[in-house]
């Protein structure tokens, strides 16, 4: 057609180019067909028709390899966008794969697009539910899947660190919940404020987190709670790197996304994970009471126990009444007899050390009777004395000197003339 076009014929206008390039389109694909790819841009602009992007990466290197418009016309986009928020949960978006039934389109004026005429739900929740399985399994082989849920639930639960938006409904409705539980238990809750839905969860929840676990001390449990929102928001939960930090935290972290139907990867790798905040509050207010309970039941063991042990104690003291009088009579007795035993034995030893001691006193007597100077100098010895002194050897008197000889009947006073040594 081209090869044998004119050129030296009047040169076509861009318009009539357009309109042959849409002329040739249209006569290539003159049915729908089946397209996938990723929505890299998706809005509902004026009139309520659908503005987007379909792109395709490369698996190696994500880099963007095709491109086209897509436009989803208002009539047709609110029965299409309906049957697939109730299919997935989520409306057309940025991120999301898709599977378009579209027709190939190309306009004069704004060129070359896709115009969407029906969309595959399914697909997308497959592809959803392989990337979210695709995580897990990154987290499993990294070996912190479930250390989260290892650690122990504090029996008794009363500091509570709170991520969530500080305007979100579903924030107060926890806090007015716990403040207000029918037990009386006191809560202490503190809000680490975070952004909740956007671009921005990944970054803001991470923070959040980081900032709790640097005072961990301080806190028995992290809450993630995001009441009302988007249901579409939920896939801002399906991250790696979120889920990584969750699955580290030194405290349990318990998680109320909000949500019914479908669990994000946050979820998977919480310690407990519920639907909504107030039923975290909920379960923390019964965590509580299970806890008092248990506290009461240990208390009416305990005064069981100890009613129990006085009672046993009671009675063994009634019997050792009973049987003291009787020990003690007997252990009496007992001790008399010894105590009689023992004098007779002290009054024989007394009696046998009597004799001996005047046996050896007499001896004594005996000695010292034989050695009494009167009885020496009856027998015939006599006893020298100089100034008064007995003198046993000749040198002790000088000549000159007087000295006393005392004899059995008297004394002679005599002066020393000579003296043999």
């Amino acid at each position: 057609m081209f090869a044998n076009y004119d050129h030296t014929r009047r040169p076509m206008t861009l318009y009539e180019l357009n309109s042959l390039v849409r002329e040739t389109l249209e006569s290539s694909f003159p049915d729908t067909l089946w397209v996938q790819g990723e929505l890299s841009e998706g809005r509902s602009g004026y009139g309520g028709h659908f503005y987007g992007e379909l792109v395709e990466k490369d698996e190696r290197t994500n880099a963007i390899v095709a491109r086209a418009r897509v436009n989803c016309w208002a009539n047709r986009y609110r029965q299409l966008s309906q049957v697939f928020r109730e299919a997935t949960g989520e409306t057309l978006r940025a991120g999301l794969t898709v599977m378009l039934e579209v027709a190939v389109t190309f306009h004069p004026q704004y060129g070359y697009s896709l115009n969407v005429v029906d969309i595959d739900p399914s697909y997308t929740l497959g592809d959803m539910a392989r990337r979210r399985q695709q995580i897990l399994r990154q987290l499993e082989a990294d070996g912190i899947l479930h250390d989260n849920q290892a650690l122990a639930l504090p029996m008794l639960v009363r500091r509570v660190a709170v991520v969530s938006s500080p305007t979100a409904a579903g924030y107060g409705d926890f806090c007015d919940q716990l403040i207000h539980n029918e037990y009386g238990f006191r809560f202490h809750i503190e809000l680490f404020p975070a952004t909740m839905q956007g671009n921005r969860v990944e970054e803001s929840v991470t923070e959040a987190l980081g900032r709790i676990a640097a005072e961990a001390e301080l806190w028995d449990v992290a809450v993630i709670i995001r009441g009302g929102g988007a249901t579409s928001d939920l896939s801002d939960f399906d991250s790696y790197p979120l889920a990584a930090c969750v699955a580290q935290m030194p405290l349990p972290v318990i998680t109320g996304i909000g949500h019914e139907r479908d669990e994000t990867v946050l979820d998977y790798v919480a310690h407990t994970h519920l639907k909504t905040p107030t039923a975290v509050a909920a379960f923390l207010i019964q965590h509580t009471a299970d806890t008092a309970q248990h506290v009461d039941e240990l208390g009416e063991r305990l005064t069981r126990w100890v009613t129990e042990r006085l009672a046993g104690e009671r009675q063994r003291l009634a019997r050792l009444s009973a049987v003291l009088p009787l020990s003690f009579r007997s252990m009496r007795e007992r001790q008399e007899r010894r105590l009689a035993l023992i004098r007779q034995r002290l009054a024989a030893a007394s009696r046998e050390r009597a004799v001996r001691e005047a046996h050896r006193i007499a001896l004594t007597e005996e000695r010292l009777r034989g050695l009494d100077p009167d009885l020496l100098l009856k027998r015939g010895y006599s006893m020298t004395l100089a100034d008064g002194r007995l003198v046993r050897d000749a040198s002790q008197v000088v000549l000159g000197q007087v000295i006393v000889t005392r004899l059995a009947h008297g004394e002679v006073t005599s002066v020393v003339s000579a003296r043999q040594a």
